[in-house]
Protein backbone atom coordinates (compact mmCIF):
# COMPACT_ATOMS: atom_id res chain seq x y z
CA UNK A 1 0.00 0.00 0.00
CA UNK A 2 1.18 3.68 -0.76
CA UNK A 3 1.80 5.23 2.70
CA UNK A 4 0.06 8.55 3.08
CA UNK A 5 1.58 11.40 5.49
CA UNK A 6 -0.22 14.11 7.28
CA UNK A 7 1.28 17.20 8.74
CA UNK A 8 3.33 15.52 11.92
CA UNK A 9 4.61 12.51 9.99
CA UNK A 10 5.61 15.19 7.00
CA UNK A 11 7.52 16.90 9.17
CA UNK A 12 8.78 13.44 11.01
CA UNK A 13 9.99 12.51 8.09
CA UNK A 14 12.22 15.50 6.88
CA UNK A 15 13.97 15.25 10.42
CA UNK A 16 14.38 11.52 9.76
CA UNK A 17 16.12 11.79 6.72
CA UNK A 18 18.34 14.69 7.75
CA UNK A 19 19.02 13.00 10.75
CA UNK A 20 20.34 9.68 9.23
CA UNK A 21 23.10 11.98 7.91
CA UNK A 22 22.68 11.59 3.88
CA UNK A 23 20.60 14.73 2.93
CA UNK A 24 20.43 17.97 4.43
CA UNK A 25 17.32 20.06 4.71
CA UNK A 26 19.16 22.52 1.74
CA UNK A 27 19.28 19.20 -0.05
CA UNK A 28 15.75 18.31 0.34
CA UNK A 29 14.56 21.28 -0.90
CA UNK A 30 16.82 22.18 -4.00
CA UNK A 31 15.23 18.22 -5.08
CA UNK A 32 11.79 19.38 -3.96
CA UNK A 33 12.95 22.71 -6.20
CA UNK A 34 14.21 20.37 -9.27
CA UNK A 35 10.70 18.24 -9.08
CA UNK A 36 8.70 21.17 -9.17
CA UNK A 37 10.59 22.79 -12.54
CA UNK A 38 10.08 19.38 -14.28
CA UNK A 39 6.72 19.67 -13.67
CA UNK A 40 5.94 22.89 -14.61
CA UNK A 41 7.74 22.38 -18.17
CA UNK A 42 5.87 19.82 -19.00
CA UNK A 43 2.78 22.04 -18.30
CA UNK A 44 4.43 24.38 -20.57
CA UNK A 45 5.31 22.29 -23.13
CA UNK A 46 8.64 23.38 -23.44
CA UNK A 47 7.87 26.83 -24.27
CA UNK A 48 10.36 29.26 -23.07
CA UNK A 49 8.44 32.15 -24.30
CA UNK A 50 5.88 32.03 -21.39
CA UNK A 51 6.40 33.01 -18.17
CA UNK A 52 6.07 32.30 -14.97
CA UNK A 53 5.45 33.36 -11.58
CA UNK A 54 6.63 31.98 -8.57
CA UNK A 55 4.52 33.40 -5.19
CA UNK A 56 6.62 32.07 -2.39
CA UNK A 57 5.53 32.22 1.08
CA UNK A 58 8.83 32.83 3.78
CA UNK A 59 8.34 29.19 4.74
CA UNK A 60 10.07 26.15 3.55
CA UNK A 61 7.10 25.70 1.34
CA UNK A 62 8.38 28.89 -0.60
CA UNK A 63 11.53 27.77 -0.23
CA UNK A 64 10.75 24.88 -2.62
CA UNK A 65 9.11 27.97 -4.83
CA UNK A 66 12.17 29.62 -4.63
CA UNK A 67 14.77 26.40 -5.54
CA UNK A 68 12.23 25.46 -8.72
CA UNK A 69 12.31 29.39 -10.23
CA UNK A 70 16.27 28.93 -10.03
CA UNK A 71 16.05 25.78 -12.22
CA UNK A 72 14.07 27.18 -14.56
CA UNK A 73 15.95 29.95 -14.68
CA UNK A 74 18.90 28.31 -15.44
CA UNK A 75 17.03 26.18 -17.89
CA UNK A 76 16.29 29.46 -20.07
CA UNK A 77 12.26 30.12 -18.89
CA UNK A 78 11.59 33.82 -17.67
CA UNK A 79 10.67 33.77 -13.76
CA UNK A 80 9.22 36.54 -11.77
CA UNK A 81 9.52 35.34 -8.20
CA UNK A 82 7.95 37.00 -5.59
CA UNK A 83 8.04 36.63 -1.91
CA UNK A 84 5.21 37.19 0.33
CA UNK A 85 7.17 38.78 3.47
CA UNK A 86 10.64 39.76 3.69
CA UNK A 87 13.91 38.24 2.82
CA UNK A 88 15.34 38.98 6.29
CA UNK A 89 12.78 36.84 7.82
CA UNK A 90 13.55 33.56 6.25
CA UNK A 91 15.28 31.06 8.40
CA UNK A 92 18.91 29.56 7.72
CA UNK A 93 17.55 26.96 5.26
CA UNK A 94 15.25 28.92 2.90
CA UNK A 95 18.21 31.58 2.96
CA UNK A 96 20.57 29.12 1.51
CA UNK A 97 17.98 28.13 -1.00
CA UNK A 98 17.78 31.77 -2.00
CA UNK A 99 21.43 32.68 -1.99
CA UNK A 100 22.01 29.44 -4.32
CA UNK A 101 19.61 29.55 -6.98
CA UNK A 102 20.46 33.04 -7.75
CA UNK A 103 16.97 34.16 -8.69
CA UNK A 104 15.89 38.26 -7.72
CA UNK A 105 13.19 37.95 -5.81
CA UNK A 106 10.63 40.65 -5.21
CA UNK A 107 8.87 41.46 -1.64
CA UNK A 108 5.70 42.04 -2.18
CA UNK A 109 3.01 42.08 0.70
CA UNK A 110 0.12 42.44 -2.20
CA UNK A 111 -1.01 41.95 -5.14
CA UNK A 112 -1.17 44.17 -7.87
CA UNK A 113 -3.96 44.21 -10.36
CA UNK A 114 -1.44 42.73 -12.84
CA UNK A 115 0.22 40.24 -11.07
CA UNK A 116 1.01 37.80 -13.06
CA UNK A 117 -1.01 38.97 -16.00
CA UNK A 118 1.55 37.87 -18.89
CA UNK A 119 3.02 34.72 -17.19
CA UNK A 120 1.78 31.25 -18.38
CA UNK A 121 1.70 29.57 -15.18
CA UNK A 122 1.68 30.61 -11.98
CA UNK A 123 3.39 28.24 -8.80
CA UNK A 124 1.60 28.20 -5.67
CA UNK A 125 4.25 27.96 -2.79
CA UNK A 126 2.55 29.69 -0.56
CA UNK A 127 1.90 27.49 2.12
CA UNK A 128 2.09 23.88 2.76
CA UNK A 129 1.64 21.37 5.21
CA UNK A 130 0.55 22.53 8.48
CA UNK A 131 -2.79 24.84 7.50
CA UNK A 132 -5.01 24.58 10.22
CA UNK A 133 -7.14 27.67 10.12
CA UNK A 134 -8.54 30.02 7.09
CA UNK A 135 -6.53 32.02 5.17
CA UNK A 136 -6.05 35.75 5.92
CA UNK A 137 -3.79 39.01 5.33
CA UNK A 138 -1.31 38.83 2.41
CA UNK A 139 -1.62 34.85 1.78
CA UNK A 140 -5.11 35.55 1.42
CA UNK A 141 -4.74 38.02 -0.92
CA UNK A 142 -2.45 36.18 -3.09
CA UNK A 143 -4.06 33.07 -3.23
CA UNK A 144 -6.96 35.04 -4.71
CA UNK A 145 -4.66 36.45 -7.28
CA UNK A 146 -3.60 33.12 -7.95
CA UNK A 147 -7.39 31.74 -8.53
CA UNK A 148 -7.78 34.47 -11.00
CA UNK A 149 -4.66 33.94 -12.92
CA UNK A 150 -5.99 33.11 -16.59
CA UNK A 151 -3.31 30.59 -17.20
CA UNK A 152 -2.25 27.14 -15.24
CA UNK A 153 -1.03 26.84 -12.02
CA UNK A 154 0.90 24.60 -10.07
CA UNK A 155 0.65 23.80 -6.27
CA UNK A 156 3.76 22.45 -4.25
CA UNK A 157 3.32 20.23 -1.81
CA UNK A 158 -0.11 20.45 -1.09
CA UNK A 159 -2.42 23.58 -2.67
CA UNK A 160 -2.49 26.92 -0.02
CA UNK A 161 -5.50 26.72 1.92
CA UNK A 162 -5.94 23.06 1.92
CA UNK A 163 -5.00 20.60 5.42
CA UNK A 164 -2.93 18.09 5.00
CA UNK A 165 -4.31 16.26 7.73
CA UNK A 166 -8.88 16.21 6.97
CA UNK A 167 -8.48 17.48 3.42
CA UNK A 168 -10.42 20.53 4.29
CA UNK A 169 -10.22 23.88 2.61
CA UNK A 170 -11.05 27.07 3.88
CA UNK A 171 -12.41 30.41 2.07
CA UNK A 172 -9.86 31.36 -0.97
CA UNK A 173 -7.85 27.88 -1.28
CA UNK A 174 -6.30 27.36 -4.63
CA UNK A 175 -7.15 25.45 -6.94
CA UNK A 176 -4.63 24.10 -8.93
CA UNK A 177 -4.20 22.29 -12.62
CA UNK A 178 -1.67 19.79 -11.15
CA UNK A 179 0.36 19.41 -7.70
CA UNK A 180 3.55 18.08 -7.21
CA UNK A 181 3.88 16.48 -3.72
CA UNK A 182 7.05 15.89 -1.54
CA UNK A 183 8.06 11.69 -1.11
CA UNK A 184 4.62 10.69 -0.62
CA UNK A 185 0.71 11.70 -1.28
CA UNK A 186 -0.57 14.00 2.22
CA UNK A 187 -3.61 12.13 3.38
CA UNK A 188 -5.27 15.74 2.71
CA UNK A 189 -4.72 15.42 -1.07
CA UNK A 190 -7.16 12.40 -1.77
CA UNK A 191 -10.00 12.54 0.97
CA UNK A 192 -12.82 15.48 1.72
CA UNK A 193 -12.52 17.85 -0.59
CA UNK A 194 -9.16 17.92 -1.44
CA UNK A 195 -9.15 16.54 -4.85
CA UNK A 196 -10.88 18.89 -6.21
CA UNK A 197 -8.59 21.55 -5.72
CA UNK A 198 -5.64 19.47 -5.87
CA UNK A 199 -6.33 18.40 -9.57
CA UNK A 200 -3.71 16.08 -10.91
CA UNK A 201 -0.98 14.82 -8.15
CA UNK A 202 2.91 14.11 -8.98
CA UNK A 203 4.33 12.39 -6.20
CA UNK A 204 8.15 13.04 -6.12
CA UNK A 205 11.01 11.01 -5.05
CA UNK A 206 13.55 13.71 -3.58
CA UNK A 207 15.16 11.52 -1.31
CA UNK A 208 13.60 10.75 1.76
CA UNK A 209 15.10 7.85 3.95
CA UNK A 210 13.29 4.76 3.05
CA UNK A 211 13.85 3.61 6.60
CA UNK A 212 11.54 5.79 7.96
CA UNK A 213 8.81 4.56 10.72
CA UNK A 214 6.34 6.60 11.85
CA UNK A 215 6.59 6.65 15.47
CA UNK A 216 2.68 7.50 15.97
CA UNK A 217 0.30 4.84 17.03
CA UNK A 218 -1.66 4.75 13.40
CA UNK A 219 -0.79 5.20 10.13
CA UNK A 220 -2.74 6.16 6.87
CA UNK A 221 -2.37 4.00 3.58
CA UNK A 222 -3.63 3.95 0.16
CA UNK A 223 -4.82 0.61 -1.32
CA UNK A 224 -4.14 0.31 -4.87
CA UNK A 225 -4.31 -2.06 -7.88
CA UNK A 226 -0.92 -3.78 -7.13
CA UNK A 227 -2.08 -4.49 -3.65
CA UNK A 228 -5.34 -6.12 -5.03
CA UNK A 229 -3.21 -7.60 -7.77
CA UNK A 230 -0.65 -9.00 -4.42
CA UNK A 231 -3.76 -10.41 -2.39
CA UNK A 232 -6.26 -12.27 -5.10
CA UNK A 233 -6.72 -15.83 -4.97
CA UNK A 234 -7.65 -17.36 -8.24
CA UNK A 235 -9.12 -20.28 -7.74
CA UNK A 236 -7.34 -23.56 -8.28
CA UNK A 237 -7.13 -25.97 -10.85
CA UNK A 238 -8.64 -28.79 -8.83
CA UNK A 239 -11.71 -27.25 -7.00
CA UNK A 240 -15.25 -27.57 -6.18
CA UNK A 241 -17.52 -25.09 -4.95
CA UNK A 242 -17.86 -26.09 -1.64
CA UNK A 243 -14.09 -24.75 -1.42
CA UNK A 244 -15.09 -21.39 -3.69
CA UNK A 245 -16.91 -20.54 0.02
CA UNK A 246 -20.07 -21.04 1.18
CA UNK A 247 -21.98 -17.76 1.34
CA UNK A 248 -25.40 -16.84 3.68
CA UNK A 249 -27.14 -13.48 2.53
CA UNK A 250 -29.55 -12.66 5.10
CA UNK A 251 -31.58 -9.84 3.42
CA UNK A 252 -34.56 -8.15 1.95
CA UNK A 253 -38.19 -7.72 3.12
CA UNK A 254 -41.36 -7.32 0.48
CA UNK A 255 -40.44 -3.17 -0.27
CA UNK A 256 -36.74 -4.49 -1.08
CA UNK A 257 -36.43 -7.53 -2.55
CA UNK A 258 -34.17 -5.80 -4.98
CA UNK A 259 -31.15 -5.47 -2.15
CA UNK A 260 -31.19 -8.74 -1.47
CA UNK A 261 -30.86 -9.65 -5.56
CA UNK A 262 -28.17 -7.49 -5.51
CA UNK A 263 -26.17 -8.55 -2.24
CA UNK A 264 -26.80 -12.17 -3.33
CA UNK A 265 -26.12 -11.95 -7.04
CA UNK A 266 -22.62 -10.41 -6.09
CA UNK A 267 -21.68 -12.98 -4.28
CA UNK A 268 -21.86 -15.22 -7.28
CA UNK A 269 -20.00 -12.86 -9.78
CA UNK A 270 -17.51 -12.21 -7.20
CA UNK A 271 -16.76 -15.78 -7.17
CA UNK A 272 -18.55 -17.52 -4.16
CA UNK A 273 -19.25 -21.26 -4.87
CA UNK A 274 -22.34 -22.36 -3.09
CA UNK A 275 -24.44 -18.47 -2.07
CA UNK A 276 -27.85 -19.46 0.34
CA UNK A 277 -30.65 -16.51 0.14
CA UNK A 278 -32.21 -16.58 3.36
CA UNK A 279 -35.82 -14.99 2.61
CA UNK A 280 -39.62 -14.88 4.13
CA UNK A 281 -41.28 -17.60 2.26
CA UNK A 282 -43.77 -15.27 0.55
CA UNK A 283 -41.87 -12.97 -1.21
CA UNK A 284 -39.09 -16.44 -2.41
CA UNK A 285 -40.76 -16.61 -5.73
CA UNK A 286 -39.22 -12.84 -6.86
CA UNK A 287 -35.85 -14.43 -5.26
CA UNK A 288 -35.66 -17.53 -7.24
CA UNK A 289 -36.61 -15.80 -10.60
CA UNK A 290 -33.92 -12.96 -10.02
CA UNK A 291 -30.99 -15.41 -9.41
CA UNK A 292 -31.53 -18.63 -10.74
CA UNK A 293 -27.97 -19.42 -9.58
CA UNK A 294 -28.58 -18.95 -5.80
CA UNK A 295 -30.42 -21.26 -3.76
CA UNK A 296 -32.85 -19.73 -1.56
CA UNK A 297 -34.01 -20.97 1.88
CA UNK A 298 -37.62 -20.03 2.30
CA UNK A 299 -39.01 -19.09 6.23
CA UNK A 300 -42.87 -19.15 6.85
CA UNK A 301 -43.58 -15.61 7.89
CA UNK A 302 -47.69 -15.80 7.34
CA UNK A 303 -47.40 -13.20 4.47
CA UNK A 304 -45.69 -10.72 6.01
CA UNK A 305 -43.39 -9.91 3.70
CA UNK A 306 -40.67 -9.34 6.78
CA UNK A 307 -38.22 -11.76 8.57
CA UNK A 308 -39.37 -12.36 11.78
CA UNK A 309 -37.62 -13.37 15.57
CA UNK A 310 -39.16 -16.95 14.96
CA UNK A 311 -36.86 -17.48 12.08
CA UNK A 312 -33.30 -17.33 14.60
CA UNK A 313 -33.99 -21.08 15.02
CA UNK A 314 -34.02 -22.47 11.36
CA UNK A 315 -30.96 -20.29 10.65
CA UNK A 316 -29.20 -21.29 13.10
CA UNK A 317 -29.84 -24.48 12.85
CA UNK A 318 -27.87 -23.91 8.93
CA UNK A 319 -24.90 -21.48 9.92
CA UNK A 320 -22.75 -25.29 9.68
CA UNK A 321 -22.86 -25.21 6.15
CA UNK A 322 -21.90 -21.92 5.51
CA UNK A 323 -18.50 -19.75 5.58
CA UNK A 324 -19.56 -16.05 6.21
CA UNK A 325 -22.70 -14.43 6.43
CA UNK A 326 -23.76 -11.10 4.40
CA UNK A 327 -26.75 -9.50 7.19
CA UNK A 328 -28.60 -6.38 6.20
CA UNK A 329 -29.26 -5.08 2.67
CA UNK A 330 -33.07 -4.51 2.51
CA UNK A 331 -34.20 -6.15 5.77
CA UNK A 332 -36.46 -2.97 6.65
CA UNK A 333 -36.28 -1.21 10.36
CA UNK A 334 -39.65 -2.74 11.46
CA UNK A 335 -39.65 -3.61 15.47
CA UNK A 336 -40.26 -7.59 14.52
CA UNK A 337 -36.83 -7.31 12.12
CA UNK A 338 -34.74 -5.51 14.62
CA UNK A 339 -35.44 -7.38 17.18
CA UNK A 340 -34.36 -10.45 14.48
CA UNK A 341 -31.29 -8.93 13.56
CA UNK A 342 -30.30 -8.69 17.32
CA UNK A 343 -31.18 -12.34 18.46
CA UNK A 344 -29.41 -14.09 15.19
CA UNK A 345 -26.53 -11.81 15.54
CA UNK A 346 -25.56 -13.09 18.99
CA UNK A 347 -25.86 -16.88 17.61
CA UNK A 348 -23.48 -15.68 14.98
CA UNK A 349 -20.07 -17.81 14.88
CA UNK A 350 -18.99 -16.88 10.92
CA UNK A 351 -17.36 -13.95 9.71
CA UNK A 352 -19.62 -11.55 9.38
CA UNK A 353 -20.18 -8.59 6.66
CA UNK A 354 -23.29 -6.17 8.69
CA UNK A 355 -24.99 -3.18 6.09
CA UNK A 356 -27.56 -1.53 6.01
CA UNK A 357 -30.75 -2.18 8.19
CA UNK A 358 -28.96 -4.76 9.52
CA UNK A 359 -26.90 -1.95 11.52
CA UNK A 360 -29.93 -0.45 12.60
CA UNK A 361 -30.94 -2.50 15.61
CA UNK A 362 -27.48 -1.38 17.39
CA UNK A 363 -28.32 2.97 17.15
CA UNK A 364 -27.44 3.42 20.37
CA UNK A 365 -26.31 0.01 21.45
CA UNK A 366 -23.19 -0.12 19.69
CA UNK A 367 -20.84 -1.53 22.81
CA UNK A 368 -22.95 -4.99 21.44
CA UNK A 369 -21.06 -5.08 18.27
CA UNK A 370 -18.03 -3.92 20.34
CA UNK A 371 -18.25 -7.12 22.39
CA UNK A 372 -18.72 -9.00 19.33
CA UNK A 373 -16.05 -12.04 18.77
CA UNK A 374 -17.03 -12.96 15.58
CA UNK A 375 -14.71 -11.77 12.48
CA UNK A 376 -16.97 -8.54 11.52
CA UNK A 377 -17.04 -6.08 9.04
CA UNK A 378 -19.64 -3.22 9.05
CA UNK A 379 -19.92 -1.07 5.53
CA UNK A 380 -22.41 2.21 7.21
CA UNK A 381 -22.73 5.25 4.70
CA UNK A 382 -22.36 8.52 6.35
CA UNK A 383 -26.02 8.84 8.39
CA UNK A 384 -25.38 5.38 9.24
CA UNK A 385 -22.25 6.00 10.50
CA UNK A 386 -23.18 8.73 12.58
CA UNK A 387 -26.51 7.03 13.76
CA UNK A 388 -24.32 4.41 14.92
CA UNK A 389 -21.54 5.94 16.35
CA UNK A 390 -23.50 9.25 17.96
CA UNK A 391 -21.72 11.51 15.70
CA UNK A 392 -23.22 14.73 14.61
CA UNK A 393 -23.84 13.96 10.62
CA UNK A 394 -22.10 17.14 8.83
CA UNK A 395 -19.04 16.48 10.62
CA UNK A 396 -19.06 13.08 9.28
CA UNK A 397 -19.07 14.27 5.82
CA UNK A 398 -17.30 17.00 6.49
CA UNK A 399 -14.38 15.23 7.84
CA UNK A 400 -14.76 11.53 7.31
CA UNK A 401 -10.91 11.04 8.63
CA UNK A 402 -11.53 12.57 12.57
CA UNK A 403 -14.90 10.66 12.78
CA UNK A 404 -12.64 7.54 11.95
CA UNK A 405 -9.91 8.60 13.83
CA UNK A 406 -12.19 8.83 17.21
CA UNK A 407 -14.09 5.70 16.53
CA UNK A 408 -10.75 3.66 16.33
CA UNK A 409 -10.39 4.81 20.17
CA UNK A 410 -13.05 1.99 20.67
CA UNK A 411 -14.43 -0.22 18.16
CA UNK A 412 -11.95 -3.24 17.50
CA UNK A 413 -13.56 -4.61 14.37
CA UNK A 414 -13.53 -3.28 10.25
CA UNK A 415 -15.28 -0.24 9.21
CA UNK A 416 -15.85 0.31 6.01
CA UNK A 417 -17.49 4.28 5.78
CA UNK A 418 -18.89 4.61 2.40
CA UNK A 419 -18.14 7.67 0.16
CA UNK A 420 -15.95 9.61 -1.76
CA UNK A 421 -13.49 8.15 -1.30
CA UNK A 422 -14.67 5.05 0.77
CA UNK A 423 -12.17 5.20 4.08
CA UNK A 424 -11.56 1.47 5.80
CA UNK A 425 -11.06 1.51 9.57
CA UNK A 426 -8.60 -1.29 10.24
CA UNK A 427 -8.85 -3.36 12.91
CA UNK A 428 -5.38 -2.33 13.92
CA UNK A 429 -6.55 1.28 14.10
CA UNK A 430 -4.95 2.42 10.58
CA UNK A 431 -7.06 4.13 7.37
CA UNK A 432 -7.15 3.05 4.42
CA UNK A 433 -7.91 5.54 1.27
CA UNK A 434 -9.61 3.51 -1.66
CA UNK A 435 -8.31 4.33 -5.21
CA UNK A 436 -11.20 3.66 -7.55
CA UNK A 437 -14.84 4.06 -7.50
CA UNK A 438 -16.58 7.30 -9.24
CA UNK A 439 -19.59 9.39 -8.73
CA UNK A 440 -21.91 7.47 -10.76
CA UNK A 441 -21.58 4.93 -7.88
CA UNK A 442 -23.50 7.30 -5.69
CA UNK A 443 -26.95 4.79 -7.15
CA UNK A 444 -29.32 2.85 -5.23
CA UNK A 445 -28.47 -0.22 -4.52
CA UNK A 446 -24.11 0.04 -4.96
CA UNK A 447 -23.97 -0.65 -1.42
CA UNK A 448 -25.99 -3.96 -1.68
CA UNK A 449 -23.16 -4.48 -4.31
CA UNK A 450 -20.83 -4.20 -1.99
CA UNK A 451 -21.59 -6.22 0.64
CA UNK A 452 -21.73 -8.88 -1.53
CA UNK A 453 -18.20 -8.76 -2.40
CA UNK A 454 -17.01 -7.96 0.77
CA UNK A 455 -19.11 -11.27 2.05
CA UNK A 456 -17.49 -13.58 -0.87
CA UNK A 457 -14.11 -12.55 0.28
CA UNK A 458 -14.97 -13.53 3.66
CA UNK A 459 -16.22 -16.77 3.12
CA UNK A 460 -12.94 -17.27 1.04
CA UNK A 461 -10.94 -17.09 3.98
CA UNK A 462 -9.98 -13.28 3.65
CA UNK A 463 -9.72 -11.68 6.91
CA UNK A 464 -11.94 -8.81 7.91
CA UNK A 465 -9.57 -6.05 7.14
CA UNK A 466 -8.03 -7.67 3.70
CA UNK A 467 -12.24 -8.64 2.39
CA UNK A 468 -12.85 -5.09 3.28
CA UNK A 469 -9.83 -3.35 1.33
CA UNK A 470 -10.15 -5.86 -1.48
CA UNK A 471 -13.24 -5.73 -1.59
CA UNK A 472 -13.86 -1.55 -2.00
CA UNK A 473 -11.17 -2.08 -4.05
CA UNK A 474 -12.95 -3.89 -6.91
CA UNK A 475 -16.15 -2.62 -6.40
CA UNK A 476 -14.46 0.94 -7.21
CA UNK A 477 -12.96 -0.78 -10.20
CA UNK A 478 -16.26 -2.53 -11.53
CA UNK A 479 -17.48 0.84 -11.06
CA UNK A 480 -14.98 2.41 -13.28
CA UNK A 481 -15.55 0.14 -16.14
CA UNK A 482 -19.50 0.85 -15.59
CA UNK A 483 -18.93 4.37 -15.77
CA UNK A 484 -16.65 4.12 -19.35
CA UNK A 485 -19.37 1.99 -20.80
CA UNK A 486 -22.39 3.91 -19.78
CA UNK A 487 -21.17 7.11 -18.65
CA UNK A 488 -21.61 8.02 -14.78
CA UNK A 489 -25.30 10.12 -14.87
CA UNK A 490 -26.64 6.66 -16.82
CA UNK A 491 -25.30 4.20 -14.41
CA UNK A 492 -27.22 2.36 -11.49
CA UNK A 493 -25.99 -0.82 -9.32
CA UNK A 494 -26.73 -3.41 -11.84
CA UNK A 495 -24.62 -2.09 -14.09
CA UNK A 496 -21.73 -1.96 -11.52
CA UNK A 497 -22.98 -5.39 -10.93
CA UNK A 498 -22.51 -6.47 -14.68
CA UNK A 499 -19.20 -5.14 -15.10
CA UNK A 500 -17.71 -6.78 -11.72
CA UNK A 501 -16.60 -10.45 -13.45
CA UNK A 502 -15.15 -7.96 -15.92
CA UNK A 503 -13.16 -6.36 -13.57
CA UNK A 504 -12.13 -9.52 -11.92
CA UNK A 505 -10.95 -10.79 -15.59
CA UNK A 506 -8.30 -8.14 -15.09
CA UNK A 507 -6.57 -10.37 -12.93
CA UNK A 508 -6.77 -13.60 -14.50
CA UNK A 509 -3.89 -14.53 -16.59
CA UNK A 510 -5.62 -17.28 -18.96
CA UNK A 511 -8.55 -15.06 -19.73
Amino acid sequence: MIRLLNTASSRALDRFTVGQGQLTEVDLMRNAGRAVAIEAGKLLRGARSRGILVVCGKGHNGGDGIAAAGFLASWGYGCTVVLVGQLEDLDSVVRATYEAAQVPVMESSRPNESAGAREGLVIDALLGVGVSRPLRGPVAGWAKAINDHPGVVLSVDLPTGLSADTGETWEGVVHAEATVTMGHPKLGLLVNTGPDVAGRVVVADIGFSSGYIDKNDHSYYQFTREDFARQYNLPPRQTFKHRQGKTLVVAGSRDMTGAAVLAARATILSGSGLTVAACPASIQQFYALAMPEVMTLGLEDNRQGMFLPEHVAPIRESLASYSAVVLGPGLSRRPQVQRFVREIFEHLDLPTLLDADGLAPFYGAVDLLNAAEVPLVITPHAREFADLFDHDLKEVMTNPVRALSEVRAYFPHTVVLKGAPTMTLLSSGDIVVNSTGNPGMATAGSGDVLSGIIGTLLSQGQVPDDAAMMGVWIHGRAGDLARQRYGASGMTSLHILEQLPHALKEFDPLS
